[in-house]
């Protein structure tokens, strides 16, 4: 049976991170500070093997991705794993969502709040199925390759849930840091085992 290694990475720190800003489709640049980590989680990923990078088309992925490319690697660019268009609310900081009126629509899952509906916003139920589509291009151009992909907080929530083989709500349930590494390993398409790596606390990991 042919073994694929998925592993995602959420990309490095931007302004609008930092001012707890929704980027979403705005295509900001990493910060100076989301440089240095991604530089600094590249050396410390330097152990790792990938066959290839696969980002989202947004600057902030394709930048973080510049740090971990080895010469000949292939790097794929797709908006299939871009950010949540996140409409009225973007640009804007979470005080802000919450004076907008109509109001923005909420549910909680997994101890946090998630916007819903927001104007001209995508709802969740697309970008999940943005996420099942990203996974048969996955295992149709890359079976039995190790992949790294370097995407966005809400589209991986789903492209983790629809790895795990949850729904759209329950995806909702784990929130990734940026920088946070995670690796899922598959026996043809059915999913064998997930693990995560914290970088800050490891030198060198090699897998």
């Amino acid at each position: 049976m042919t073994k694929t290694s998925i592993s995602t990475l959420r990309h490095a720190r931007t302004t609008y991170n930092a001012e707890k800003r929704y980027a979403g489709s705005i295509d900001v640049p990493l910060s100076e500070q989301g440089r240095r980590e991604a530089e600094e989680a590249a050396t410390k990923m330097k152990g790792l093997r990938y066959d290839a990078i696969v980002t989202s088309r947004l600057r902030r992925a394709r930048d973080t991705a510049q740090c971990f490319l080895t010469e000949g690697m292939p790097f794929v660019q797709t908006r299939l794993c871009n950010e949540r268009c996140f409409g009225i609310m973007e640009g804007l900081t979470w005080d802000d969502v919450q004076t907008l009126d109509p109001p923005v629509l909420m549910i909680s899952v997994g101890g946090d709040l998630h916007t819903v509906n927001p104007l001209h916003g995508e709802p969740f139920e697309e970008v999940w199925e943005r996420a099942r589509r990203f996974r048969r291009l996955l295992f149709r151009r890359f079976p039995g390759q190790k992949v790294l992909v370097i995407s966005h907080g809400v589209f991986l929530q789903m492209f983790h849930g629809v790895l795990r083989g949850s729904n759209c709500i329950e995806s909702l349930a784990l929130f990734p840091a940026n920088l946070e590494l995670r690796r899922f390993e598959f026996s043809g398409e059915h999913l064998i085992e997930e693990s995560a790596v914290k970088l800050s606390d490891v030198n060198e990991v090699a897998w």
